[in-house]
């Protein structure tokens, strides 16, 4: 009688041993055995590394979401993808920089400028947009963020510290604004110092403008000629991030 029972309290356990795991197994949740496979609901689950929410420990992973990430056409698109906008992005970079010094030195952030939102300044070594009306408060670390006063300009693939170089265009219009606006400002003011200092910059602006309109032909035409294929590589790169997104929420064992 003992052997019997003892018997079958071996084979309890045994097949309580083998089939509880896949039993108790929910999605998402924490399993022992790489490689282990569990029928949830109507999907398979393999016990792994869930690749976009929990890469530390093993837990239940649809095994969709392992194959899509390991498809070496997803793999191959997402390299590209990000390679060819950091391509273009460093192209445009080494192109235009070089005959952009009239453009930099006419948006040099100075702090008798009442800079209105989407004004681009350069400072430092980048190109920053205002987020706000930002007056005598400079793109330093305590002033840069989506909640503060400036942001990267149009910030690179590679490097989110690094902005890009704007439109002729765009800086001539703002800083024509900002000569009407200086002159405004001395025209106001009652100090004599205040007034030459105003007057004095109202007037360099309108000099750098007048230098820039005569050397915009260089910028222009490493703008136009790489801007496009930057816009169409962008749209690429969001749309790979835009599929990636789809998957990890698909992946998501909340859901």
């Amino acid at each position: 009688m003992k052997t019997k029972i003892s018997v079958l309290a071996v084979a309890a356990f045994l097949i309580l041993g083998v089939t509880t795991p896949v039993q108790a197994a929910t999605a998402g949740g924490t399993c022992s055995t790489a490689g282990a496979k569990a029928k949830i609901g109507k999907n398979n689950y393999i016990c792994a590394k869930n690749p976009f929410f929990n890469t530390t420990k093993l837990t239940w992973v649809w095994d969709g979401c392992l194959e899509f990430n390991n498809d070496p056409e997803y793999i191959a698109s997402k390299k590209e993808g990000t390679a060819v906008l950091r391509q273009i992005e460093l192209e445009r970079r080494n192109q235009v920089e070089p005959v952009g010094a009239p453009l930099r030195d006419l948006i040099m952030w100075n702090s008798l400028i009442s800079y209105k939102k989407s004004d681009v300044v350069y400072y430092g070594s980048t190109y920053y947009t205002a987020t706000k009306s930002s007056t005598n408060r400079a793109p330093t670390s305590a002033n840069i963020g989506s909640t503060k006063f400036w942001l990267v300009h149009q910030p690179t693939n590679a490097n989110t510290k690094i902005g890009q170089m704007p439109t002729p265009a765009k800086v001539i219009t703002a800083a024509t604004a900002q000569v009407s606006a200086l002159n405004s400002s001395a025209s106001r003011s009652t100090s004599s110092t205040t007034k030459a200092r105003l007057t004095a910059l109202s007037s360099s602006l309108a000099t750098k403008i007048t230098t820039l309109e005569a050397n915009k032909g260089p910028i222009e035409s490493v703008i136009n000629s790489l801007d496009g294929y930057l816009a169409d590589a962008k749209n690429v790169f969001t749309l790979l991030q835009t599929v990636t997104s789809t998957i990890k929420d698909t992946c998501n064992p909340k859901y």
